[in-house]
């Protein structure tokens, strides 16, 4: 049943690449983020309030829900569906992929408790090399909109491994459901705004398909999602949840393929095993295999 829950976890994450892509088709960046977490926001405060579940009150937390709402929902939510507009939809769940590598860089930065091991290091260079196949064609032909595209959504992965390990360090022993409805809610005071001062969203048209995916981006890839997440945490451990790293490209290029008619060749595959084993590596996940014993030790 985990695994299960696992794959439908992956499934859910990939499609929202497919999601975006379909959305900004139609609808501007700051406006879709704005969008997305406004009704996941809802949906989400709907949830919390059948489990019985209040919102804390205290200063402290709400500054952090601010900070990772800035570096978790705001800042790479639209990085992404800028750098959608302008790349394929598989290729972005593919460099999203970098995100634990980006982690353990950081984690190397900031937290003196982090070992380097030959493992990590091995893990740090092969990702990026995977990353580096993907641009270097754009690269040789200057600064473009498709490597720009690219750039952003490294630049979400980034934000992405901020926030984790600035919630690693500032949230410890608060509900995990709470710490995203806060998110989601200060998401929401930020984005909103922006939206409507710079994309005057009320003129905005979109077609059925388009608000179909935009919906489905906000209730699956969003609330179910970090349902689904958060239950896995509960059931297993935090590494048996991040698992779900490895599944989110692979679906996100398949669906891309497959609904979207993108292009899948060998230098998308390569690069793909490339940054997977990469974050095998730095998240020394080869020891679910060789050390069974340790597989519910948390991170």
């Amino acid at each position: 049943m985990n695994v299960l829950l696992l794959l439908v976890l992956g499934t859910l994450w990939g499609a929202s690449y497919l999601f975006i892509k379909v959305t900004v088709a139609e609808v501007p960046a700051l406006t879709l983020v704005a969008g997305r977490l406004t009704l996941a926001a809802l949906v989400m405060g709907a949830v919390l309030r059948l489990r019985g579940l209040s919102m804390p009150r205290t200063r402290r937390l709400w500054r952090v829900y601010t900070v990772l709402a800035l570096l978790n929902a705001a800042i790479p939510y639209s990085l992404i569906s800028w750098g959608e507009q302008y790349i394929p939809s598989g290729l972005a769940a593919l460099l999203q992929a970098t995100t634990p590598i980006f982690t353990v860089l950081l984690a190397q930065m900031v937290a003196a408790d982090e070992g380097v091991t030959p493992a990590k290091v091995a893990g740090v260079v092969i990702g990026f090399v995977g990353v580096g196949l993907l641009m270097v064609p754009d690269l040789r032909q200057g600064v473009r909109a498709s490597l720009l595209g690219q750039l952003a959504i490294v630049g979400s992965s980034l934000c992405y491994a901020g926030a984790a390990l600035y919630a690693r360090s500032r949230l410890r022993g608060q509900p995990p459901l709470l710490t995203a409805m806060g998110q989601l809610t200060m998401g929401v005071a930020l984005m909103l705004p922006a939206s409507l001062l710079l994309d005057r969203p009320f003129a905005l048209s979109p077609s059925l398909p388009a608000l179909g995916a935009w919906a489905s981006l906000s209730l699956l890839g969003t609330v179910v999602a970090y349902i689904l997440y958060f239950t896995l945490i509960e059931r297993t451990s935090a590494t048996f949840a991040t698992m779900v790293t490895y599944i989110i490209p692979v679906n996100g290029l398949l669906l891309g393929a497959l609904v979207l008619k993108e292009r899948l060749d060998a230098t998308l595959v390569g690069s793909l095993a490339l940054i997977l084993v990469g974050v095998l590596l730095v998240n020394e996940s080869w020891r679910l295999v060789w050390q069974p014993s340790d597989r519910a030790a948390a991170r």
